[in-house]
């Protein structure tokens, strides 16, 4: 009886032992899961081309006449003057159109009293339907004849086509002129350009071409976004190309004004991206990053290939990776191919490369 009561204290022991062996080995087999702090790579591709000198011009001059003939009556504007669309800015003597309206008008009115009895004897059948139309036929006509004489009265008076200054008034009061003779140049404000020569390095990277500004030396803190018009493909005596630039409304800008054109463009030749030198590690004279596959957290070593250092430890990386792909910032030396880490932090793309 006391020799069972041994042995059962003894089978104990073997048992706790044993179950304390297993556990401790499986602490020590158990994986360390790295801290690890990510970054996103910095695109490079960017940069501003060139500045270069560049003159404002109207984008068109209008010339602007009469829609019918007759004495002008009224000059209403003069060179330098700046008119709005839809001002009057000259008049013709109107009496004989006025005469002519007025009397085509009185006798509209009394046949369109007469048309109103036809009609009623239309209807109680005391007029034949042939008749009935005949009638009704010169009535539409004269109202046609009157509208038209309507318009050549509205036509007296010249309306400005658009927004603009007057650069030319060609002829003066009581002088006669034919429908469509140019009485008064304008220049339109609304549509004015910035006109660039562009040489032929400059020509052959125009694909590349991402954005224009603007800039007056009278007031240099306010640029001024511009679109392209147009880029002539044949190059002049010196060898430039024209370039056209859409200014806006309201830029401040004025014909014959001299101004700053920047022209933006993406880098002729691409040249990867900017990674952090503490991302990088070293294996048998090559480079490589820890790339983390963002569903896992698993890293992978990547080789990549760069084109030296750049300031403030910044390594230029022209092949193996992406401005996509997440990659570890700081520890790299302690890491495992193919292990799982846990991941810190991972910047956003308002600060790239953490270089802000």
């Amino acid at each position: 009886m006391r020799y069972s009561k041994i042995l059962s204290i003894v089978a104990l022991v073997v048992l706790l032992s044993s179950c304390g062996a297993g556990e401790k080995a499986h602490l020590q087999q158990s994986p360390v899961v790295h801290n690890v702090f990510t970054t996103y790579p910095e695109p490079i591709g960017i940069e501003s081309a060139v500045t270069l000198p560049a003159t404002v011009e109207e984008g068109r001059i209008i010339s602007v006449g009469f829609k019918t003939g007759g004495q002008i009556e009224k000059i209403n504007v003069k060179e330098g003057d700046h008119v709005k669309t839809g001002q009057v800015i000259a008049s013709l003597d109107s009496e004989d159109y006025a005469l002519g309206v007025s009397s085509l008008r009185e006798k509209f009115e009394n046949l369109k009293a007469e048309t109103d009895r036809l009609t009623q004897l239309h209807a109680s059948g005391n007029m034949s339907d042939n008749d009935y139309e005949k009638a009704m036929s010169g009535f539409r006509q004269l109202g046609i004849q009157l509208k038209i004489e309507e318009n050549r009265l509205s036509y007296c008076r010249l309306l400005s086509p658009a927004s603009g200054i007057v650069t030319k008034v060609n002829f003066e009061n009581s002088e006669m002129v034919d429908a469509g003779t140019p009485i008064i140049e304008l220049m339109d404000n609304n549509n004015l350009e910035a006109i660039v020569d562009l040489p032929v390095r400059l020509y052959a990277a125009r694909n590349n071409f991402i954005g224009f500004v603007g800039e007056s030396t009278i007031t240099p803190d306010k640029p001024v976004s511009l679109n392209m018009l147009s880029l002539t493909p044949r190059a002049d005596n010196t060898q430039l190309y024209r370039l056209r630039l859409g200014i806006p409304a309201n830029s401040g800008f004025t014909p014959g004004m001299n101004i700053k054109v920047s022209i933006l463009s993406h880098a002729s030749n691409e040249r990867g991206v900017n990674i952090p030198l503490s991302s990088v590690f070293e294996k048998d004279g090559h480079r490589y990053v820890w790339v983390v596959n963002p569903s896992d957290s698993i890293i992978n070593a990547t080789e990549i290939t760069t084109e030296g250092t750049g300031e403030n430890g910044v390594v230029n990386v022209v092949s193996g990776i992406t401005a996509k792909d997440i990659i570890i910032r700081t520890g790299v030396r302690h890491l495992v191919n193919g292990e799982k880490v846990n991941i810190l932090q991972t910047e956003s793309d308002t600060n790239p490369g953490n270089l802000l």
